[in-house]
């Protein structure tokens, strides 16, 4: 028989999970027994607590892979303890915006995506830091952490929810002023890429690249109401570039200095900071995942 599989399911993710959850975990055990191997799954109960489920059984077993059921909050919580280490990361994209599985290839449909898991090969790929966070796909300020922070208020979870929440905080959102490294800019965003999307397939950063050992900075200046439509189009198509109202730099390392402590998102959590200096970095090649 194979190595074992450790799956960790979030039901509180997206929109499918939380419905199907038990007939995910029947699924998962069904594909496990058709490649001769076993699987474990886990359900988390809060916000970190899949952090702790893979801190205390990684080393339990020879896990061939442990794997996140859920979108990228989920993947982040379980890929923090699997930095730097031998065991690869599995992803199982059931959430709402899935952006790094989108950038990495991985299937969206269930039986697809357990499929990959099963048959894919080991990547090495870059991780990132702001203010030692890690995060995978993307982290930030400004606009996306006002949408992220409106977004994890709701309700419901999904594109429409996150598009009408969008929609609302572009008309009263005023960009804000950041000192990055040592230079005042303003910005209406500012991005930094380890992944090129959010999720949804709106890409902040279409030339990001996760084995590169570089983040791509993205800023977004100020700009008339009128050019929302525009920027959109471009995110949605894949389209972004450096423009009149948009900058793009890579970095290794990063500090943003505010006024008072600003909302930042990464991978799409927010987080209100008690500190004004913010440090962003790159861990080259730290993070092992099954594409």
């Amino acid at each position: 028989m194979e190595q074992p599989y450790l799956f960790i399911l979030n039901p509180h993710s997206g929109t499918f999970l939380g419905r199907n959850s038990r007939l995910i975990e029947k699924a998962v055990h069904e594909m496990a027994q058709t490649y001769n191997s076993r699987a474990t799954v886990l359900f988390t109960q809060e916000r970190a607590h899949a952090t702790t489920l893979v801190s205390e059984h990684m080393h339990r077993e020879p896990w061939k892979a442990i794997v996140a059921v859920g979108g990228d909050g989920t993947i982040n919580e379980i890929a923090q303890p699997l930095v730097g280490q031998a065991i690869p990361l599995g992803i199982l994209p059931l959430g709402s915006g899935n952006g790094l599985a989108r950038h990495l290839g991985i299937p969206l449909k269930l039986n697809a995506a357990l499929k990959r898991l099963f048959t894919g090969q080991v990547t090495t790929i870059d991780t990132a830091l702001i203010n030692h966070i890690p995060f995978f796909c993307t982290a930030g300020m400004g606009f996306d952490a006002y949408v992220g922070y409106r977004f994890s208020k709701q309700p419901a979870r999904g594109l429409s929810t996150y598009m009408k929440v969008s929609f609302e905080s572009y008309w009263s959102y005023r960009p804000q002023s950041y000192r990055l490294n040592g230079v005042e800019i303003n910005a209406f965003s500012l991005s930094f890429a380890n992944a090129g999307q959010f999720g949804n397939n709106a890409w902040v950063a279409p030339q990001a690249d996760l084995q590169d050992g570089e983040l791509d900075i993205c800023r977004i200046k100020p700009f008339p109401k009128w050019y929302g439509t525009s920027l959109a189009y471009q995110l949605f198509t894949r389209q972004m570039r450096t423009s009149r109202y948009i900058d793009y730099e890579k970095a290794t390392h990063a500090v943003v200095e505010t006024t008072q402590p600003p909302l930042i998102h990464y991978d799409g959590e927010p987080l209100q900071l008690s500190t004004s200096r913010i440090e962003v970095s790159i861990k080259p090649k730290s993070l092992r995942v099954i594409i």
